[in-house]
Formats: structure tokens, sequence, C-alpha cells
């Protein structure tokens, strides 16, 4: 997902057809304060004019906090936007009832949600808000504002513990989990390593803010040939109408848990998710 500053009208469509799987248009951290209103209009006719029938780039939008004035506002005005996005951010979500509150203002027109997950209340309440049910689509992590609570560097061995802790609540309640971006512009390498290990933690998405990152993220999402190779490979092999137990494949073991993974592995690379196991 590519973030694209709601203060930049002039910045959405280009942002739209750089390559991410999703573009999301800040109101939140992007926008100073006296152009929240300005951005809010510009973010809501873009999102307007965007095609209905899914034919148009898939388009989020993170709004302000929903406990504070700007939020509300933002809220508010979604509610009487003619479209919606396709999905919905809420920054600093501390409890399912931000989610609930969110669901009952929008009704049948609210998006998928995903709950920004950055400040130490949110993190030890990650559980519970991961099953608030309803539209919740992903926790994402907010590294910046987390980070500066716990007074911990805003790097990879800074928010591990709270990395995993997100994974574990997103997974344990059936939703996504997406990662923090990588702020420096001028580290690619990092950033590669970064999405590495974001993967191998169990992230699905590792978020972005500036177009010149996406190959490189989506080079580190695909899996290695060997393993991609391997998993095709394993899912061919298996008798259409089948359910093995386990089994060998090429002197190892498979079960269920290695069945996953392949299918994982497949996806990735773009590869049919092969015959039902």
């Amino acid at each position: 997902m590519l973030f694209v500053s709601g203060e930049r009208p002039d910045r959405f469509g280009k942002a739209a057809a750089a390559g991410a799987d999703l573009v999301c248009i800040d109101l939140e951290d992007a926008v100073a304060a006296d152009r929240k209103a300005a951005a809010r209009d510009d973010a809501l006719a873009w999102i307007a004019g965007l095609p209905q029938d899914g034919s148009g780039p898939a388009a989020a939008l993170r709004i302000n906090a929903v406990r504070t004035v700007e939020g509300l506002r933002d809220v508010l005005a979604l509610a009487a936007c003619p479209a919606a996005p396709g999905w919905l951010l809420l920054p600093k979500v501390e409890a399912a009832a931000d989610l609930h509150c969110v669901q009952a203002w929008l009704g049948d027109r609210c998006p998928p949600l995903v709950a920004l997950i950055e400040t130490p209340g949110g993190i030890e309440d990650a559980p519970a808000i991961a099953r608030a049910g309803g539209a919740l689509a992903a926790l994402m992590l907010g590294g910046a504002d987390l980070s500066a609570e716990l007074g911990a560097d805003f790097g990879w061995d800074g928010l591990l513990h709270a990395r995993g802790r997100l994974v574990n609540a997103a997974r344990a309640a059936g939703v996504q989990a997406w990662d923090v971006p990588h702020i420096d512009l001028a580290d690619p390498a990092g950033l590669a390593e970064e999405t590495r290990r974001a993967l191998s933690l169990g992230f699905d998405c590792k978020t972005a803010i500036h177009p010149g990152q996406l190959q490189t993220i989506h080079q580190a999402f695909m899996p290695p040939a060997d393993q991609i190779e391997w998993a095709v490979a394993l899912l061919a092999g298996i008798p259409q109408g089948r359910t093995p137990g386990a089994f060998l494949f090429r002197g190892a073991m498979v079960d269920a848990p290695v069945l996953r993974k392949a299918r994982r592995i497949a996806a990735r690379a773009g590869h049919a998710p092969g015959r039902a196991a």
C-alpha cells in the first residue's frame, strides 16, 4: 500500500498509477492542521470520481483519529459522500469501541476497516481490538508514534516485540497484519531486508511512502525461485479430490501445515493455488 498526502490532489492519480496494490490518501499525519478541511474535500471528491464498477484503482483513506474533532468531521463527511473508499484506515485505535462507533456511524456503507495500532495501550489491547468483528479486516502497526511513546528506536529491533504481538493478535482473530513503512528513502537495501523480515513474521502487507519503494517491496515479496518450483510441483502432484494425510515428497514429510505453506508461496508468486487438498 502506497500513502499519498491529502494535501497533494495532483498526486492522487499518479500514486494510483505507480504500481501499488492499494493507494491510501492520508488525511492525518501528512496534512497540516490548517489544511485538514481542504484535504478532506479533495480526497472525497477524487474517491467519488472513481469508477464504481471496480475498474478503477484500489483506494483507501486514512482519516484522523476517531477520538478527535477532525476524525469526527472526516467520518461525517464520508457518510455524506456518494462513494466510499475500498478501505478505511483508523489511526490510534485503542479499543474495539473505536471501530464499533465508526461502523455504527457509516452503517451499511462502512468499508473494510484497518485499525492502526500505534500506542502502548493499543498494543496491550490488540487481541480485543482484533476480535472486534464487523468490518475489521486488518491490524496495522503505527511505528512512528509507538516508538516515540515507548522511547524505542524506530527500527527493526525497537519494534520487534510490538510486531510479534500484533501479528499474533491478527492471526488469532483471522484478520490481516500490515507493517509500518520504511521511512529512509535512500536505503533500498534496508527496505528490502525489513520487508523480508516482516514477511517472515507473518505480515501480509508492507506499506510505502514513496513510489520509488514499490519495486523493492514487490521483489522482496516474491519467494525465491526454488521455493516457487517446490510449492507448484507439490500442489500439482496432489490427486484431485483427494484429502491426503502425511506423505513423502522429494524425500521430506508433507502434512497439512506444509501444504498451507506451499499454497502461500504459490499465491504470493501469482500461481494458481493448485487442487484442493
